[in-house]
């Protein structure tokens, strides 16, 4: 299988103005008025339907895909190859990413004096310290993949997105499974993804999140259920539903502290 653009559900948003350093971008719809008279840094066409701007089919591809379903955004992100695979547990799992989403656009830009396109293999949109952050992301298993040609296409990909206002990032297999600890981590608790809290446990943990939000994983899983494995696998999924702040390159047990998280007040810019 293969991940195939999806041509005739293209709608267009276009970031305006020349690129110059410093100068700042603003997305315009197509058919806006706004649209009418303006120069263009560059054409980003995303899906009709507010899906990926790519669908999974066919029979021919270079990695393995496949669609990873959210707890945390209720969508589906499909993906190819491993690197994807690991920033989509990555996003779940971090209680600072807000909202993410996988093939989300397809930008079309002038880069080297050529016209060519990217698509954004990840973007996702962060709160660190109060802070709004949106992040568009390129996936690499590692360097090697980075030839020439592609290094030009992410350095005019920077350009018009730090013009937005938005972050620019190539991130790489090594860097996004991270130690020993935190692919343990990781396991464990997106295994969990799917688990259905029961009621009454959710009950007890909005009393303990509105009462002692800086606890232990111990606490936590106690609160959740008395029996141990019940009681953890609750807990992992509350922190796959962004719920729980947790250090996810320390090995979670007992003892590991944890912050409970009220539920999130947002309007996501990365939903089209």
């Amino acid at each position: 299988m293969k991940l195939k653009p999806k041509e005739e559900a293209d709608q267009l948003h276009l970031p305006i103005r020349r690129v110059n350093e410093g100068q700042a971008l603003r997305l315009v719809h197509s058919d806006s008025v706004g649209a009418e008279g303006v120069r263009f840094a560059a054409v980003m066409h995303v899906a009709a339907d507010g899906g990926p701007i790519r669908t999974i089919v066919g029979g021919r591809h270079k990695h393995f895909v496949g669609e990873e379903p959210s707890q945390k955004t209720g969508l589906s992100n499909p993906y190819e190859g491993p690197t994807e695979h690991a920033l989509i547990v990555d996003s779940e799992l971090r209680s600072r990413v807000l909202d993410f989403r996988t093939q989300a656009f397809r930008l079309r830009l002038l880069a080297g004096g050529v016209v060519r396109e990217w698509i954004c293999d990840h973007l996702r949109f962060l709160r660190v310290d109060g802070v709004d952050i949106v992040e568009a992301i390129e996936c690499k298993p590692n360097m090697a993949f980075l030839d020439n040609e592609e290094r030009i296409v992410q350095r005019a990909a920077r350009t018009v997105l730090e013009g937005m206002g938005w972050r620019h990032r190539i991130v790489y297999l090594r860097d996004v499974l991270g130690s020993g600890e935190r692919q343990v981590n990781c396991g464990e608790i997106y295994a969990r993804t799917t688990r259905r809290v029961p009621t009454d446990a959710l009950a007890r943990f909005e009393s303990m999140c509105a009462a002692t939000p800086n606890t232990t994983f111990r606490d936590l899983r106690l609160a959740l259920d008395d029996d141990r494995l019940q009681g953890t696998a609750h807990a992992h999924a509350m922190i796959c539903a962004g719920r729980v702040e947790v250090d996810l390159d320390r090995y979670l047990f007992d003892p590991a502290p944890v912050r409970l998280l009220p539920p999130s007040d947002f309007h996501s810019p990365i939903r089209f």
